[in-house]
């Protein structure tokens, strides 16, 4: 292991008194991080500036780049776009992101054959990117889909093709999400259906009474928010029976399409059951250290699972605390032993709030829900 009374009438006072907390809290974390470091040493965490609230992270091999989702806050600095970084500058003190999408000739969309829902017909005007999944597609190329908020709740689909510097994006349609439920992170299953985990009515950036009041009763009372749906072509969605859930966040598909897992942030659990349409099977569970969010598998056939480990740090940087030191741990489960085990955890002073884990070769990767660098770490070896 490494270590490391007036207020529900008058909407303006409501929104006043909430700023004034969110000041308030972030007031006491207020002090500037260092520079990045890219180039750590084995064991010890580094980080890669150039990216805006990168909350996921997606590894391709086969295009050579690390993706990176950046999403867009109120009252935040940059986010609304897709990031890539090349992999084999890793570690050599030559990483450095850059943008992927929206093309950089943003006169420009480049659109190819359109897969997706037949309404959807056009690039989103403007994107909020939060979870990613990647997976092969025809032609060697490879499918990426992403958990899009802001012109759109939906599932935008792309095509991922070249190599490293070269690799681009083409879109190639959208996926949009049924009224009154919010995409948080997606996997593609083997046989192309895509899964989602509804995280609550409103997408996490929309602020509001009814969503602050869903978060409080999820995170004070356990109270469902939303589950886990699949999409089919010319089937439309479908909810995953049995698995309805408080706050619920990363998912994934075993490998042979069999076993749906996903994370349930509120009760600090992570849960399998069968992956199919007929009935609910049985769901088990595992509980995980502080509030899970994403899932990502490893070459191993084992699961990353990105953790917050302190409420209260996680609030502050929610309401404004910059930059956001909310300490993180992140785990793994072997999904033949249903059993799971730490992997390395920090107090959050170089990066916090991170929410997803990603590994290739010899480094894993980190994605924060707030600030302005991604993880870095070099596990072998070490």
């Amino acid at each position: 292991m490494l270590s490391g009374s007036r207020m529900s009438r008058d909407p303006s006072a409501k929104w006043h008194a909430l700023a004034g907390l969110g000041l308030l809290l972030a007031a006491c974390s207020n002090q500037p991080r260092g520079a990045c470091d890219a180039s750590p040493q084995p064991g010890k965490l580094g980080t890669i500036c150039g990216v805006a609230n990168p909350e996921d992270v997606e590894a391709v091999p086969s295009a050579g780049i690390l993706v990176v989702s950046e999403m867009r806050f109120p009252g935040r600095p940059g986010g609304g776009s897709l990031a890539a970084l090349t992999l084999d500058r890793v570690g050599k003190g030559e990483a450095k992101p850059r943008r992927l999408w929206p093309p950089q000739d943003t006169g420009k969309a480049i659109v190819g054959k359109l897969d997706g829902d037949p309404s959807c017909t056009a690039p989103p005007a403007s994107l909020s990117p939060h979870g990613i999944t990647s997976a092969p597609a025809a032609a060697g190329k490879v499918r990426l889909a992403v958990v899009g908020h802001e012109t759109r709740e939906a599932i935008e689909l792309f095509d991922l093709e070249g190599r490293g510097d070269d690799a681009r994006l083409l879109w190639r349609g959208c996926v949009p999400l049924p009224p009154e439920t919010s995409g948080n992170d997606v996997a593609i299953a083997p046989d192309g259906e895509i899964v989602v985990s509804n995280y609550a009515p409103d997408p996490p950036m929309r602020v509001s009474f009814r969503a602050l009041t869903v978060m409080l009763a999820a995170v004070l009372f356990g109270r469902p928010t939303g589950d886990v749906m699949v999409w089919k072509p010319g089937n439309g969605w479908r909810h995953v029976e049995g698995s309805k859930a408080s706050l619920p966040n990363g998912v994934a598909v075993s490998r042979d399409g069999v076993t749906l897992y996903f994370a349930e942030t509120a009760t600090g659990r992570v849960h399998r059951l069968p992956f199919h349409e007929g009935g609910a099977g049985k769901v088990e569970s595992l509980t995980i250290p502080g509030k899970p969010d994403n899932l990502a598998w490893t070459e191993r056939g084992t699961l990353l699972v990105g953790t917050h480990l302190s409420a209260g740090a996680m609030a502050r940087c929610a309401v404004g605390a910059d930059p956001c030191r909310s300490p993180w741990g992140l785990y793994e489960i072997d999904p033949q032993a249903w059993t799971v085990r730490e992997v390395f955890r920090h107090d959050g002073h170089a990066l916090g709030a991170v929410a997803s884990a990603t590994e290739f070769g010899d480094w894993l990767f980190f994605g924060a829900v707030y600030g302005d660098r991604i993880g870095v770490l070099r596990v072998r070896g070490s």
